[in-house]
């Protein structure tokens, strides 16, 4: 059968969650060269809703689920803060399959994650945090608890200017991002690497193969 759909982009007018009229620019789309019909799906809606969001903060769309996940308050933890990089690593990670079993995964942005030694990695994390550092959004510390770079831990907080951020962040999208991102930081933040790892090998059985390292960083 000839495929007569090919990619494009379009404008849609819709509202948000709480009602307010949205007009959505360069929303992916797909165009029938016949009709010239335009089918956008919902998934992809909801991602320019996001990102036009983030751009309002001037972010970029995979910030907000790395934002939400610092702000969630995992009781009795501390909000504002994850104390290491592993644990980062996988709350991305478990984000995007927590909301992919409810069907969302695809309606939220998130960053690519590798098959690296140490488990699914998000592949732009490191470079992400670090731009975010030099916008005053968030600021990082090496805690070494061991005698060379190798045996050190990346704590990561908001500083004021990210709280209000993501404050608003968490008050403009839908309850149900926000919901997982504290669900999500309740099942990682409290364990240790060893653990994580065990989990990741149970639950997604198709990286025991190349997650053959602790993530310790």
């Amino acid at each position: 059968m000839e495929n007569v759909w090919t990619k494009t982009v379009t404008d849609i007018d819709t509202i948000d969650c709480k009602g307010n009229p949205l007009h959505l620019k360069n929303v992916p789309a797909i165009k029938n060269t016949k009709t010239n019909k335009i089918c956008v799906y919902p998934s992809e809606v909801s991602k320019a809703e996001i990102r036009m969001l983030a751009e309002s903060f001037a972010l970029v769309d995979r910030d907000v689920p790395l934002l939400l996940l610092l702000f969630a308050k995992p009781s009795p933890f501390k909000e504002g803060e994850i104390h290491y990089k592993y644990h980062l690593n996988k709350m991305l990670f478990y984000l995007w399959k927590n909301l992919d079993k409810q069907y969302l995964g695809e309606a939220f942005p998130h960053d690519e994650f590798e098959a690296k030694p140490r488990g699914p990695v998000p592949r732009n994390l490191r470079a992400d945090l670090e731009r975010l550092e030099n916008k005053g959004v968030i600021e990082t510390s090496l805690h070494k608890w061991g005698k060379d770079s190798m045996h050190a831990s990346l704590t990561t907080k908001l500083t004021k200017t990210g709280f209000k951020i993501a404050e608003k962040l968490c008050q403009s999208i839908d309850k149900v991002f926000m919901i997982e991102a504290l669900h999500t930081k309740e099942q990682i933040f409290p364990l240790d690497p060893k653990t994580v790892m065990k989990k990741v090998h149970r639950e997604f059985p198709e990286y025991q193969k190349t997650y053959q390292e602790i993530d310790m960083e």
